[in-house]
């Protein structure tokens, strides 16, 4: 195991990890963002909208959201490149109330042609029994649909551009330099999106399901005709990305509501989640040793807003919080006695940080620059919600 002497990861990263001396590669290529020409990447980008453009007279690109902040983020960048969306978003029955409110709130706030897709139930929560079984990871499932869906729709409707956010394996890992400007592939699906887990690995000898219902979990087949037709970009190749300053001024005035947890500083990222910083995180944390926390920390380094030090103390007023994983597996349909067992045999690592109830905690301590993003956050007041209408 090898650890980064300037931020908080190590080799465990599940994308991978390279090293120059005692520097990760992911804080190397941080680096390019300061000396990049940002205005002429820009250009590239609306080189590629002006393309778009003349190929459909209805929509000129597909975003796919869930209503994070970055959403509104990618959504605010595609308006001001006068771009008509189509917004694409996959139920993954998750919410609670504040998802909800700011999935809405983004669609009819800015005024967009929506489609959300809400998956046959009994199949999803079965593929999602057998992700656990087999990997560890509760959200396989989710993430199959909501990195392919979009490619579907696209083709379907002829629509020839898919913006995307940011690239964690450009931002996290440094897999690629921003000089690359790497585009969606099934491969680096597959090899980031889904950690080299395609449908194919649930179904079988694993998940008992009508395979006619799988269709969107599948990246369409003509991969080679298609990518003639339907190209996908990441907007952090082409702006220099920084999620924390993005989310924090701009995205509060369009109505986006932050979420206070005890898990993280950040009240932006995956905000609206009934699972995401929990039995999630607890997973993540079994499978590779850290939690969501460290990420979080590992970025601010990186932008200069904490220093390491600092990094490790507030990591550690987070990494050991609580969580209650009997809502999620209620949802699931699992009896006690299946919970009972799976925490004995499965989250063995993890066991001093189950907890049978919610736990309130106090605002542990920061430094003055992460003060900012406190204030306007709440909490949420329904877990779970399958389906939300209006805001």
């Amino acid at each position: 195991m090898k650890n980064c002497k300037f931020c908080l990861y190590d080799s465990s990263h599940p994308f991978g990890m390279a090293y120059s001396g005692e520097k990760c590669l992911g804080c190397i290529t941080h680096k390019e963002k300061y000396n990049l020409n940002w205005v002429e990447k820009y250009s590239y980008l609306q080189e590629e909208v002006k393309i778009a453009k003349k190929k459909n007279k209805t929509y000129d690109c597909i975003v796919p959201v869930t209503g994070d902040a970055e959403d509104y983020f990618v959504i605010q960048e595609v308006l001001r490149l006068e771009m008509n969306p189509l917004v694409v978003s996959v139920n993954s029955y998750f919410y609670n109330d504040i998802g909800w409110t700011n999935l809405h709130n983004l669609i009819t706030h800015f005024d967009l042609d929506s489609w959300v897709y809400n998956p046959e139930k009994q199949t999803y929560q079965e593929l999602i029994r057998t992700s656990i079984r087999k990997y560890n990871h509760m959200y396989l499932p989710w993430l199959q649909l909501h990195t392919s869906f979009p490619v579907h729709v696209a083709n379907e409707k002829s629509i020839p551009l898919i913006v995307w956010g940011g690239n964690q394996a450009v931002e996290q890992v440094g897999k690629f330099s921003h000089k690359d400007s790497v585009e969606m592939s099934s491969w680096s699906r597959i090899e980031h999106d889904l950690f080299g887990k395609d449908i194919e690995s649930l179904i079988g000898n694993g998940a008992q399901v009508n395979e006619r219902k799988l269709n969107y979990y599948h990246y369409p087949d003509d991969l080679k005709k298609l990518s003639k037709k339907v190209k996908g970009l990441y907007l952090s190749n082409y702006l220099p990305w920084d999620p924390l300053k993005q989310n924090h001024s701009m995205v509060l005035k369009h109505g986006f509501k932050p979420e206070a947890n005890p898990y993280s500083f950040d009240p932006y990222e995956r905000a609206g989640s009934s699972v995401y910083y929990q039995i999630h995180d607890l997973l993540k944390f079994e499978r590779l040793g850290y939690r969501k926390i460290t990420d979080h920390c590992t970025r601010e380094i990186r932008h200069g807003r904490l220093t390491r030090t600092e990094a490790v103390k507030i990591e550690s007023n987070f990494i050991n919080n609580k969580i209650n994983v009997n809502p999620f597996f209620k949802w699931l349909n699992v009896t006690q006695t299946g919970i009972d067992w799976f925490i004995k045999h499965r989250l063995n690592k993890s066991t001093h940080l189950i907890s049978d109830s919610e736990i309130n905690y106090k605002t542990p301590y920061f430094p003055n620059k992460l003060k900012l993003v406190l204030s306007e956050a709440s909490k949420p007041k329904k877990q779970f919600i399958n389906y939300g209408k209006g805001v």
